[in-house]
């Protein structure tokens, strides 16, 4: 298992930090920086895709919480109706199940990478890829940046601070808002904690670890922004049948209007005072008719 997770994940990543490095000056910051970016443009659509996700479970509270009730002595009845909605608790988690592994591997390269030692830097060499030439001539690596050995972990306590507080920023904006109070105050704690996790983490790994998911952080925040646009719309769209009574009666508006005629005759006041003559000399007739002196009487309308 440890040999396709190294074939798979570890060596392009040894290969990609140590190319990266070769073409921005022998500079291993900005290979980081490179790496991170290719990174985030690869998991770009799992990460709208989570987004999107987010919006339509969202959307579904109301009628999850319908079948919850509906269903509480059933759980396997409740987890069949759920299906068929479209319910699934994974799908938010799979940007974070991604950068896991991302991780690890990130971490083994950067320690591989940066050697020290003679045996070390042999072992390097084995993890190269043939078909790219002059990267062994890039060893041994320069990992020294400002106050920093990007391959140590950072006594100062800077980096695992930064980890925290761009963390919780990217969190934050991310997470999309809800009105269901168990999902706020879950979304609240993992705000919370998930930093605090990640910042923890940082303390014993090296600064280059901490510097990739720094820079991943701030690249996320970006990329919600840009694409927020596209975001909302899927935000409306997901969260329209969630939205209640207003949106149901909408249709029933627009069947009301449609049963109206496209062109109805306007009111003519004239054709009222014509009416209400005629109706006045109806009247007239019926008085005289029922008038004793006026039995026999032929009644005359004398047009206006």
């Amino acid at each position: 298992m440890g040999n396709i997770f190294d074939f798979l994940l570890v060596n392009p990543m040894t290969n990609a930090i140590m190319l990266l490095y070769g073409l921005l000056f022998n500079q291993y910051v900005l290979a980081i920086i490179a790496l991170t970016l290719i990174i985030r443009l690869v998991t770009l659509p799992l990460t709208l895709k989570q987004q999107i996700s987010a919006f339509k479970m969202q959307a579904m509270q109301p009628q999850i919480k319908a079948l919850q009730e509906k269903y509480k002595s059933d759980p396997q009845r409740l987890q069949a109706e759920m299906r068929k909605l479209g319910f699934n608790p994974l799908s938010g988690c799979l940007p974070l199940l991604i950068q896991f592994p991302i991780l690890i591997a990130l971490y083994q390269a950067i320690i591989r990478t940066l050697t020290v030692t003679p045996l070390s830097t042999l072992e390097l060499g084995n993890h190269l890829y043939g078909f790219l030439p002059g990267l062994s001539t890039l060893v041994p690596i320069d990992s020294r940046f400002l106050l920093w050995d990007l391959g140590q972990p950072d006594p100062l306590f800077i980096i695992p601070i930064l980890v925290v507080v761009s963390t919780y920023f990217a969190n934050k904006v991310m997470t999309p808002p809800t009105t269901d109070p168990t999902m706020r105050q879950t979304n609240q704690m993992m705000q919370l904690m998930m930093p605090l996790m990640f910042g923890f983490f940082m303390l014993s790994t090296p600064v280059g670890l901490g510097v990739y998911w720094i820079v991943s952080n701030l690249i996320g925040i970006v990329q919600y922004y840009v694409t927020k646009p596209s975001l909302d719309r899927a935000r409306a769209l997901h969260a329209a049948p969630a939205a209640g009574a207003v949106p149901s009666a909408a249709p029933a508006v627009k069947a009301e209007a449609a049963e109206k005629p496209l062109f109805e005759p306007p009111k003519s006041k004239v054709k009222a005072k014509s009416t209400g003559r005629v109706n006045r000399s109806v009247s007239a007739s019926k008085s005289s008719a029922k008038d004793g002196s006026g039995k026999g009487s032929k009644v005359t309308t004398t047009p206006q």
